[in-house]
């Protein structure tokens, strides 16, 4: 995770003595955030933090640079104004999603008004065999609600996250993540952590969509780049692969849908063609949620190679 959010990393890095001021100011401002968000309700909440954030994302220069050279990819036939008018909506759902997390007990607490579930036959019938499942999921929509579904169906779960540099503000990211109502698992995110949950009977999950320097060149919107294999080579010690997809709905309502298994085309391929066609595939999906709507992908980190150059870069 980010060492620093707020504070700029070469003030500090010249100044060391800065770090612990700093990281308790970092902590003590989203503490003031989550204690502004408690005075609203959900929906006026969501839209404060998405305007905020939106604005000051937007109007962070790297963050813009990097969002706008992904939405080169994403929309090639967009012109730079429509680019722009996306990397802002991007700002903006980063900013719900921040909303999303600071007020997760609340959205479970009334589920009955904000969230509804949506699962799959076959997946409805691994959840009640209690089955441990790899969740696949991307960051589009509201993607950290996802785990409440196993909250909703009471299946043993492990929310597998990156435990922050900032020990304060650890603490906060692990006050907030107990709304799952699963086991938390700090993790570097290797395989070995999560075949350890799987094994002892826990379903696990993570967003796949991000850039993984070690991983497969798998082609995601047509450009071969690099791409975590891990949940392909765990499905294929025999755990079920499901994609999860939180979508949001009108009226501040979220769809929680979780699909059917992903298996290889082709079962008799060698192992190493299984593994790159069940990667390829979520790439596909994940792709086919981005272009349903591209402003939904909280995409502030760079995906492609960096020789990938199209049109309009730099926004």
């Amino acid at each position: 995770m980010a060492k620093y959010y707020l504070l700029p990393k070469k003030l500090v890095d010249r100044h060391p003595w800065l770090q612990t001021p700093g990281w308790l100011f970092e902590a003590g401002f989203f503490y003031a955030m989550l204690g502004f968000a408690r005075l609203m309700p959900f929906p006026m909440a969501r839209a404060a933090f998405s305007r905020i954030v939106g604005f000051v994302g937007y109007h962070t220069g790297n963050k813009r640079r990097v969002v706008m050279r992904n939405l080169q990819v994403v929309m090639p036939e967009a012109s730079d104004a429509e680019r722009a008018e996306m990397a802002r909506c991007i700002f903006r759902s980063a900013g719900s999603a921040a909303a999303e997390l600071f007020l997760l007990e609340r959205l479970w607490q009334q589920r009955a008004r904000y969230l509804e579930f949506d699962l799959h036959p076959e997946a409805r019938a691994a959840v009640d065999r209690k089955e441990p499942i790899i969740f696949a999921s991307a960051h589009v929509g509201g993607w950290q609600l996802g785990p409440l579904l196993c909250r909703e169906y009471e299946f043993p779960a492990s929310v597998l996250y990156a435990p922050e540099r900032n020990p304060w503000l650890d603490r906060f990211f692990i006050g907030r993540r107990r709304a799952f109502g699963a086991k938390l698992v700090p993790s570097a995110g290797g395989a070995r952590d999560f075949m350890r949950e799987l094994s002892a009977g826990r379903t696990v999950g993570a967003a796949f969509d991000t850039r993984v320097d070690q991983g497969e060149k798998v082609p995601f919107f047509g450009i071969p780049t690099e791409t975590t294999t891990m949940p392909a080579l765990l499905a294929l010690r025999g755990y079920k692969l499901m994609p999860i997809r939180t979508t949001r709905l009108p009226g501040c309502r979220y769809r929680i849908e979780l699909m059917a298994p992903i298996a290889p085309r082709d079962s008799s391929a060698p192992r190493k063609a299984q593994v790159l066609d069940l990667t390829a595939q979520l790439n596909d999906l994940f792709e086919a949620w981005i272009r349903e709507d591209p402003g939904q992908w909280i995409c502030m980190k760079r995906r492609w190679p960096k020789e990938t150059r199209l049109s309009g870069a730099d926004g």
